[in-house]
């Protein structure tokens, strides 16, 4: 939640409405089998997500498989930092992209198009590992490792895959789970398991030979909503802003004689749910400045 304080008063405050891209690369990737529950594949050259009817290329059921991806945000938080002043952005978009292989050779990935769901994790601590499909290994996270590493997680979508040699964008959710952890500039974790029994996904990993084939994170920042200029009209006042968060953003005006008393004891005077980016504008009743109320502030508050 971010909080703006602006004096009513005739002015226009100069501001620059833009948003800014960063492909975040990955720093960790693996996936785990149910049917080889002890072993570890992080050095394989892809990842794959399967459920448990899925077929490899000849025609055997693998059992079920899952991946986790892990980024690490700093460079990100740093570059946005420098974009914007620190602290001063929000994220309002967040895509991962990878390259998938419709039809793999190697008989340990299945094929198939499907379902699959993504979720963010907020444990970070397992193991990418060096396993590979043909020589697997035991230093790594396995398939039995899984269930204290999703003790918290938070669902950013229902996603299907194309089945096919393609780039693959999924625009994810974006939870406060998911946004804080990017913007902490820190691991960030996903997990990605089959919501239906016949996906077999299969995409390249960090470990691929391509360095732009390898998953990534897209991630779309943008400066707060803020106000740009203050007028009157009638009896009321005309708050006008920039930078209006896509997705339902609500913006509350809160209101106070007193522009140093404490966030409880401001009134909540007008609340605008924005629909979609750009410029916004909320009416708000001004006093009737008799002497009484002289002066009256205003916190523009987004939630």
């Amino acid at each position: 939640m971010k909080l703006f304080l602006t004096f009513l008063s005739l002015i226009t405050v100069a501001n620059i409405s833009r948003a800014a891209l960063f492909t975040n690369s990955v720093s960790a990737d693996t996936f785990v089998r149910a049917n080889a529950p002890a072993a570890n594949y992080g050095a394989a050259g892809a990842l794959t997500v399967s459920g448990s009817t899925a077929t490899n290329a000849s025609g055997t059921v693998n059992g079920v498989a899952d991946t986790f991806i892990r980024f690490n945000t700093s460079a990100l938080v740093t570059s946005l930092n420098s974009t914007f002043g620190p602290n001063n952005w929000i994220i309002n978009g967040v895509i991962l992209r990878v390259v998938e292989m419709g039809a793999p050779n190697n008989n340990i990935f299945t094929r198939g198009k499907g379902i699959f769901e993504i979720r963010w994790t907020s444990n970070d601590s397992w193991t990418e590992g060096t396993g590979m499909p043909m020589t697997p290994t035991t230093d790594g996270i396995a398939y039995n490792d899984e269930p204290p590493l999703l003790t918290n997680t938070v669902s950013l979508g229902i996603f299907t895959n194309a089945a096919a040699n393609i780039s693959d964008l999924f625009s994810l959710a974006l939870p406060a789970a998911l946004t804080s952890d990017i913007s902490a500039g820190t691991d960030v974790s996903l997990y990605l398991t089959a919501a239906g029994t016949d996906i077999g996904f299969t995409f390249n990993s960090q470990n691929f030979t391509m360095a732009n084939q390898r998953p990534v994170l897209i991630i779309s920042a943008t400066p707060p909503p803020s106000v740009a200029a203050i007028t009157l009209s009638g009896a009321n006042a005309v708050i006008w802003g920039t930078n209006n968060l896509a997705g339902g953003a609500t913006n509350v005006v809160l209101s106070s004689t007193n522009a140093f008393a404490p966030l409880n004891q401001w009134t909540p005077i007008a609340t605008n749910i924005m629909l979609g980016a750009g410029s916004f504008s909320i009416p708000v009743a001004t006093p009737d400045n008799t002497g009484a109320s002289p002066q009256q502030f205003f916190i523009l508050q987004t939630k």
